[in-house]
């Protein structure tokens, strides 16, 4: 496998990662409850104090549904940057999608959790 492969998949991953999320929040649906599981039961009870709640339960229809779809494309996104990336057993295969995983994992919690969705008004 190609080092340099690699880090343009990590860099490719992370702007498509963060197209989905965009397209995901765009119009009125970043108004709505509909995303309220992503956040911790401590926020979702302040929020539920002035808006009508919504069934934010891991069983519900919704939640199992969005989970659902993310595990099916990330695994798509998965299996193509291993492809393209070269790798020829399962292991190198497994190692590179945890590599991925790990690295979107950062990105997330680094850079647009702490610093994008921080100071963008229409995350709050």
């Amino acid at each position: 496998m190609l080092w340099w492969v690699i880090a343009l998949e990590a860099a490719a991953f992370a702007a498509l990662f963060t197209a989905i999320i965009f397209a995901y929040y765009r119009g009125d649906r970043k108004y709505s409850p509909a995303s309220i599981h992503n956040y911790p039961p401590e926020i979702q009870e302040e929020y539920f104090k002035t808006h009508t709640r919504v069934d934010v339960s891991y069983q519900s229809q919704n939640v199992l549904l969005t989970k659902s779809l993310g595990v099916l494309i990330f695994t798509g996104i998965l299996f193509v940057c291993a492809a393209i990336a070269g790798a020829a057993t399962f292991w190198q295969g497994f190692w590179l999608t945890f590599g991925l995983m790990a690295w979107i994992g950062v990105y997330d919690t680094c850079f647009l959790d702490w610093v994008l969705f921080a100071n963008l008004p229409m995350f709050r």
